[in-house]
């Protein structure tokens, strides 16, 4: 019985250390994030690539997600233009190859 209770409490330590939270960040960077509806994990995972709360939330709102947001950006890419060019109809190599022709995708009125 007492491994038992021994192995469950070690179980809880390791997944209470694994779950994600909000260590890094400060109180107004935080409530920046509560703000738009992030929780932890989420907050992370967009921090770690290098997005703030404000950044994140655009591009969200833009229909991307932390990878698709990642890969345009490092591409120098920011919300507004990454839109215009996937809303066109392009991927992301197209988009590269097409920019640096100088050329850019026509909007739809």
């Amino acid at each position: 019985m007492k491994k038992l209770l021994l192995g469950l409490l070690v179980s809880l330590l390791v997944a209470c250390a694994s779950a994600p939270s909000w260590q890094g960040m400060s109180e107004r960077e935080i409530s920046q994030w509560k703000a738009i509806g992030f929780d932890p994990t989420q907050a992370q995972n967009w921090r770690v690539r290098g997005f703030d709360p404000a950044g994140s939330d655009a591009w969200i709102k833009a229909n991307f997600d932390v990878d698709t947001a990642t890969i345009w950006a490092k591409e120098s890419f920011n919300v507004d233009e990454a839109q215009v060019w996937r809303e066109a109809g392009f991927e992301i190599d197209e988009a590269v190859t097409n920019r640096s022709k100088g050329l850019t995708p026509v909007r739809a009125n």
